[in-house]
């Protein structure tokens, strides 16, 4: 009885203090809000976002000190949590995935403010175009409707979008059930891009159960570029990982409609199309990690933290320790890769540092898999097993 309350119990108080390093993470998000931006003109938000704004804008390494902070504990209380709902464990503890924690999480984070990335404006902007404008996003910049206010918070204003027309059918709903107001607008939009996180979840116990659900769910750095910046990248990932699923139940043909809708979102996933040639399952899911991973490993000058998006969530299903380390090194290398900006205001981070954040954690996790299959060989008797 004591073992069965005691892990509940921790479960319990670290699914607790997650919650409380997601809210103080929501608060210190409205700190970046452009000051060419205004959500609300209430006299009380505005006397609560200005201190805040101080320490974004004003205090840089003290908010650069916050940001680890809140980072650390969140990567803190992640690996605690998901250690102590490992399904393989002892029979008391968590043997389904936690939905209402992880549910509380995405609709607080669903709230804050896109802190780190302006692409979310974009994605906006482009359904503005659409149904405003009555125009092409795809051929079409914003930068061409001058007299538009919102450009003057919004970046890469210069191109149309750089996303396939499946993304565009997806996001423009927002901007038509927002109304065509910005905050509405901005807070569906969100919510579009979590949804599909979710989603992902969902697929990824469908293909490899609770223990990569928990790898992924429950992630700082997947929750910050994916919910908080609200990248959409996971809507690409959710119908490439439905691809996987429709492909494991033998339905080739709605297999191969579903990998043309992740293309159709973002091309990247074209790559990926060897995978119906390999008949292996976990050799698939290391062929697709792997696929998506090597065009950002080749051009480290191009490198976007989200990118590293596209490679984590396939890992998961390959359910190896190796890929697990592989996971939690490569997310805790995307969170550094702000450290620089938010210390600073500056993109320039040096390729040596770039480099850095991309291999290093390749090379770690080598060197920690031979030494692994080193110490099967040469220290453990040989009718140990290697457990996963």
């Amino acid at each position: 009885m004591i073992n069965r309350l005691v892990p509940n119990l921790a479960q319990r108080v670290f699914g607790t203090l997650f919650l409380i390093a997601t809210f103080t993470l929501f608060i210190y998000s409205y700190g970046f809000i452009d000051f060419n931006l205004t959500l609300s003109s209430n006299p009380v938000f505005l006397n609560i976002i200005a201190p805040l704004q101080h320490l974004v804008y004003f205090d840089r390494p003290l908010s650069a000190q916050l940001y680890l902070a809140i980072f650390v504990a969140l990567f803190v209380f992640y690996c605690v949590t998901v250690s102590l709902c490992l399904p393989c464990r002892q029979a008391g503890q968590c043997k389904s995935f936690p939905w209402k924690l992880f549910l509380l999480i995405i609709g607080i984070l669903i709230i804050s403010y896109p802190m780190l990335s302006y692409d979310v404006f974009n994605y906006m902007f482009h359904s503005k175009i659409l149904w405003f404008y009555h125009a092409n996003p795809h051929t079409i910049a914003p930068q061409e409707f001058t007299n538009d206010l919102w450009l003057r918070f919004m970046r890469w204003v210069h191109t149309p979008s750089a996303y396939g027309p499946i993304f565009t059918a997806i996001e423009s709903p927002a901007y038509l059930l927002g109304i065509g107001k910005f905050v509405p607008t901005l807070y569906l939009m969100k919510a579009t891009m979590a949804a599909f996180f979710v989603w992902v979840i969902y697929l990824v116990g469908k293909l490899e159960g609770v223990r990569a659900q928990l790898l992924l769910a429950f992630n700082p750095f997947l929750l910050l570029e994916l919910v908080v910046n609200a990248h959409n990248d996971a809507v690409m990932i959710v119908f490439l990982l439905y691809a996987l699923y429709l492909r494991k139940n033998k339905q080739l043909k709605f297999s191969f409609l579903s990998l043309a809708l992740s293309i159709g979102v973002k091309y990247i996933t074209a790559l990926t199309l060897p995978l119906y040639l390999i008949r292996n399952p976990k050799y698939k899911n290391l062929f697709v990690t792997l696929i998506l991973l090597l065009p950002v490993l080749f051009s480290p000058g191009r490198f976007q933290p989200w990118y590293l998006v596209w490679s984590l969530i396939p890992a998961a299903l390959i359910n190896t320790s190796w890929s697990r380390l592989w996971i939690m090194l490569t997310s805790i290398s995307g969170l550094i890769y702000y450290i620089p900006f938010v210390a600073t205001g500056f993109w320039n981070n040096s390729i040596s540092f770039v480099s850095a954040i991309l291999y290093l954690p390749i090379i770690l996790t080598t060197i920690y898999y031979y030494c692994r299959i080193y110490r099967l060989k040469n220290i453990l008797p040989t009718s140990a097993k290697w457990s996963k």
